[in-house]
């Protein structure tokens, strides 16, 4: 049961911005889908990312996690960027954290 409104925003990382990131953002869209928590999920590549006042979640591969490790906003590192099963576990924890699903 969501217990917040707010559509979420997420941003999808990966190092290029050309194929890998659109499969993370597509298994995030089918996650949140499932989970019938609002959201809205963006693609970018690790050196254009800008993170916004109204960011929520960043997901990305583990490599990326020293870089992002400062960003004020909740983050989902995955060892398989392609593991739905990882995927859905770490934003599960983290959407119960926020609040939107208990």
């Amino acid at each position: 049961m969501v217990s917040i409104s707010k559509k979420l925003k997420i941003v999808a990382v990966c190092g290029m911005g050309m194929g890998t990131v659109f499969l993370i953002k597509m298994n995030v869209e089918e996650v949140l889908r499932e989970l019938k928590v609002p959201g809205e999920v963006i693609a970018s590549n690790i050196s254009s990312l800008s993170i916004g006042y109204d960011t929520d979640i960043i997901v990305a591969s583990v490599d990326f996690e020293k870089l992002l490790i400062d960003k004020p906003v909740k983050k989902i590192f995955l060892k398989n960027l392609l593991d739905k099963k990882e995927l859905k576990t770490k934003m599960i924890e983290v959407l119960k954290e926020m609040g939107y699903i208990s």
